[in-house]
This record gives C-alpha cells, sequence and structure tokens, in this order.
C-alpha cells in the first residue's frame, strides 16, 4: 500500500512538472510570434520607407531631365534603373532585412550619382555660357574690323560663309594721298595735282595667328577722275574677272601687324594726274580687302 501511494505522488509530480513546461512553451511561442509580428511590421515600414524614397529620387531625376538639358542622358538612365527598383521593391511580398539593406546602398548610390551629375551639368552649362561670351566678343572684334572697310561691309558678310579667312589679310588704317619724291629720296606729302610725283599709298597688315609666315603680295588699283585706272596697268584674276591694277609689293609677313606702303607713278601725268576724287582698292590672294579715296587740288601752292 506504501509503494502505491509514493508511485501515485511521483506520478502528480510530473504531471505538474509537464503542465509547467507546456505552459513555459507556450508563452515562449506567444514571445516569440509577437516578436516575430514586431519585426515584420517594422520591416513593412522600411520597405514603404525604400517605396518612398526612390519616388522621391525619381521625381528629383524628373526635374533634372527638364533642367540640366546638358546630361540628359546619364539622368534619363539612372531614372530607368530608378523605375526598375520601385518595381522590384513592390513585387517583394515578405521582404528581409538583408535586402532592404541591398536597397538601401542603391538609394545611397543614386543619390551619389544625382550629386555627381548635378555638378556636371553645372559645370558644363558654365563652361558653355563661357564659350557664348568669347563668342560675342569674337563677333564683336569681326565687326569693328569690317567697319574699316566701309564700301565692303556688305560683301564681307556675304564672303564669310564662302571663304577661308585664314587666308585673306585684311588691312586696316588705309590712306592714300599725292607725295613729291625729291631727289635726295624724300618724300612730301602734297595735295595739288601738278606737284604730284606719286601716289603712296599705306596700311596695316593685321596680325594672324592661324596664316603661315612668309611672302605676300598686295595690289592696289588707282582710279582717277575721269575713269582712267593709273600705274602700270598690268591684269589680275579677281573671283573670275581679269582686272587692271596700278601697283603691287612683296613684304615678308611674320604673322604678326605689318605696315605697308605701295607707291604708284602714272604712265602720263599730265593724262592720269587731274583735279578732282580718285577711288583706291587693294587686293590680296585674289580678293578685294580694302578701298578709300582721295582728292587732288588744282594750283601749285
Amino acid at each position: 500500500m506504501k509503494t502505491q501511494g509514493n508511485s501515485s505522488n511521483i506520478l502528480k509530480v510530473l504531471v505538474a512538472l509537464l503542465s509547467v513546461g507546456i505552459l513555459g512553451l507556450g508563452y515562449y511561442t506567444y514571445d516569440m510570434y509577437k516578436d516575430s509580428q514586431k519585426e515584420q511590421q517594422v520591416l513593412k515600414q522600411q520597405k514603404e520607407k525604400v517605396l518612398n524614397e526612390l519616388n522621391e529620387l525619381k521625381i528629383n531625376y524628373d526635374q533634372a531631365l527638364q533642367e540640366k538639358t546638358e546630361v540628359s542622358q546619364k539622368f534619363e538612365e539612372a531614372k530607368s534603373r530608378i523605375e526598375a527598383l520601385i518595381e522590384e521593391v513592390k513585387k517583394q511580398k515578405k521582404i528581409t532585412a538583408g535586402v532592404l539593406h541591398k536597397y538601401q546602398r542603391e538609394i545611397a548610390a543614386l543619390k551619389a550619382q544625382r550629386d555627381k551629375l548635378y555638378k556636371l551639368a553645372d559645370s558644363l552649362r558654365t563652361a558653355n555660357m563661357q564659350l557664348i561670351t568669347k563668342n560675342d566678343s569674337l563677333n564683336t572684334n569681326l565687326e569693328q574690323q569690317k567697319q574699316f572697310n566701309d564700301t565692303l561691309l556688305n560683301k564681307n558678310e556675304q564672303l564669310s560663309q564662302t571663304i577661308n579667312q585664314a587666308k585673306i589679310l585684311y588691312p586696316t588704317n588705309i590712306t592714300a594721298q599725292g607725295v613729291k619724291i625729291k631727289s635726295s629720296g624724300k618724300v612730301v606729302e602734297t595735295s595739288k595735282y601738278r606737284r604730284a610725283t606719286d601716289i603712296r599709298v599705306c596700311f596695316t597688315v593685321p596680325k594672324n595667328d592661324i596664316l603661315e609666315s612668309g611672302n605676300q603680295k598686295f595690289y592696289v588699283r588707282i582710279v582717277n577722275p575721269s575713269g582712267t585706272v593709273i600705274g602700270s596697268q598690268e591684269t589680275i584674276e579677281v573671283e573670275g574677272q581679269n582686272i587692271m591694277i596700278s601697283g603691287s609689293e612683296d613684304v615678308m609677313y611674320e604673322n604678326k601687324a605689318l605696315k605697308v606702303c605701295i607707291f604708284v607713278k602714272p604712265q602720263d601725268k599730265k593724262q592720269d594726274f587731274i583735279k578732282g576724287k580718285y577711288d583706291v582698292d587693294i587686293y590680296h590672294n585674289a580678293r578685294k580687302v580694302g578701298s578709300t579715296g582721295f582728292e587732288l587740288e588744282g594750283g601749285i601752292f
């Protein structure tokens, strides 16, 4: 009888211990379930945060495509990558911390790329503005040079599209007047046609860093008030036509500004040197590059 009583007590103890174990296991399982639910909620929130960041980035890149056109292709490529990531995140039914971490690295890389592209676009825009400013400055200088050749202004605008400017030297500071060359070689200016022995035409050849240095030849054509070409009366071809010239000069051009003077003697002074206005044209490389005029008066003194 005593043995049976002991067995019964032992059984009761085992049942009690088993009940406690089951309760503990149930509590532990319930606690684990609650932790899992909390973790899933956190992961869901982080997923939403990732989607929000990706959508904000997409908006940034959309704005950049409109404002930063200098690198639009790069922005377009990054935008396509963002759209693909958004779709990928949406399809994730049960996301993990590892996957979220991967997306967060992608977002960080896309933000860094966005900042670099913004800087690159701003740099390219600044460089472009500098080029525009330089171009405007060059155009202004070109217009100033063309003003020296009043009678050639319209023609220069047409020629600028069809000829290589580097091969043509357009002179500036063009002057022409009658001169008397004394037996000593001294040159004296005169406005009287009876005292003049020559016509002197002077001009400045501008600096040109593109044209190769070497011999360059300039021609002048002087027409007196009666329409006669005075001087040597040789002919040259200019733009497909043969024209009569008065004189020429060979100069050694070394890619820097150079003053040139050409003296023209009449074939017949009595017929060539008369009172009135004279027209002077200058030619270089078969192109008319400058014009001026002057007058000779009557009388001797």
